[in-house]
């Protein structure tokens, strides 16, 4: 789950550069669309090891912008903003807490759609998949301030590049 802050909002996250020297692509001026964040259950063999957590949007109104497209029509980079509380549990012990990842963040794509850049400033949900997460421990987190991180396609490797503001481990504080 990406959890993303105020609505429509100017990005408060780095927006991509008006000539980042990559050949094909365009800004565009496209409108808001819902992008609802829904219920996840992440398995414990992928997140928190002893239990599996279920996340439950309580309240949310996440949308989010494209604001560039590669030339193929594919988004390059889409701004997701808007208010989100999220119920965390731990579906083994049934201790629950809810969270605030209202926050911001910018997707940007490769041209070659195999990794996705995050600029988040949070707070935002981010998941630290067990044997697939470089920068920190395994783990589902709250990211506040600001953070950067670089997503593989196929999910088998995510790197936190920046990290500049504090980490809730949502799998710690529901043990």
């Amino acid at each position: 789950m990406l959890a993303v802050g105020t609505a429509q909002a100017a990005p408060a996250v780095a927006a991509p550069r008006a000539n980042d020297g990559t050949p094909g692509w365009h800004w565009v001026n496209e409108g808001w669309e819902p992008a609802p964040q829904g219920d996840n259950t992440l398995p414990a063999a992928r997140y928190c090891r002893t239990f599996d957590l279920e996340l439950d949007s309580i309240s949310e109104d996440v949308r989010s912008k494209v604001l560039s497209r590669w030339d193929n029509g594919k988004p390059k980079d889409t701004y997701y903003t808007g208010p989100l509380t999220v119920r965390a549990e731990n579906l083994t012990t049934g201790k629950a807490k809810n969270y605030d990842m209202g926050g911001d963040a910018l997707e940007s794509d490769y041209p070659t759609g195999n990794w996705h850049v995050y600029r988040t400033h949070g707070p935002v949900g981010i998941g630290m998949p067990i044997g697939a997460s470089r920068g920190m421990p395994a783990s589902y987190y709250v990211m506040d301030g600001y953070h950067v991180l670089r997503f593989n396609a196929d999910n088998t490797e995510r790197t936190l590049t920046v990290r500049r503001g504090p980490e809730t481990d949502i799998c710690a504080a529901l043990r």
